[in-house]
């Protein structure tokens, strides 16, 4: 597998698979610093970093917490500001959407797309509460269809394709992993249509 140093090219770069610690570690080791950033978004700043590489504006690095800051009361007008996102926090925002919606269901996404959205908003200096939060989810688990997929899950993402491939119907998860194992190891995109193609 590629490894991570200064001099990397960026097609080595996006052709590589690394580990949220490696890129962490990196990216650190660039100057950049990483915080709350997620995976895919340390990898953005890295490309921006090293071969001036950007899609719109960099993620911002938000943090969930305030130092020291003992977290949020658990009620619908309390301000977002020391946020644990756990059991007890989704517990919470599942009650506020059973009481108006008692039937709906989880939607596969639903907690990462949140979590970009108060991101995206604390960012943007925009005070908002817990029942902007109620309101967001319930928005996202409303959506007709499948939500965006999680750009940083490339694992998941490819194990999804694979099986869902009519080529491979009668696979297991294990020959997924399988194939995955080996699409790391090549200089490509990791994709399961980068896989296909590298199989032609």
């Amino acid at each position: 597998m590629t490894k991570l140093y200064k001099g990397i090219s960026q097609e080595e770069f996006e052709n590589g698979y690394f580990y949220a610690t490696e890129l962490k570690e990196f990216a650190q080791s660039l100057g950049i610093k990483t915080g709350s950033l997620r995976k895919n978004e340390i990898e953005q700043h890295i490309k921006s970093h090293l071969f001036g590489v950007a899609q719109g504006e960099l993620p911002k690095n938000v943090a969930n917490r305030q130092t020291g800051g003992a977290r949020d009361r658990l009620a619908a007008n309390s301000f977002v500001v020391n946020y644990v996102s756990d059991k007890a926090t989704k517990a919470f925002l599942r009650e506020e959407i059973a009481k108006r919606a008692p039937q709906l269901k989880d939607k596969s996404g639903q907690w990462y797309w949140l979590n970009d959205w108060r991101k995206g908003q604390i960012g943007a200096d925009q005070r908002i509460t817990y029942q902007d939060l109620v309101d967001k989810l319930f928005e996202l688990m409303t959506t007709p269809g499948k939500l965006p997929r999680i750009p940083s899950t490339r694992f998941n993402n490819f194990i999804t394709d694979f099986l869902a491939d009519p080529v491979n119907a009668g696979a297991t998860r294990a020959d997924a992993m399988a194939a995955w194992e080996t699409l790391k190891a090549l200089p490509a995109q990791k994709t399961y249509q980068a896989y296909k193609q590298s199989k032609a």
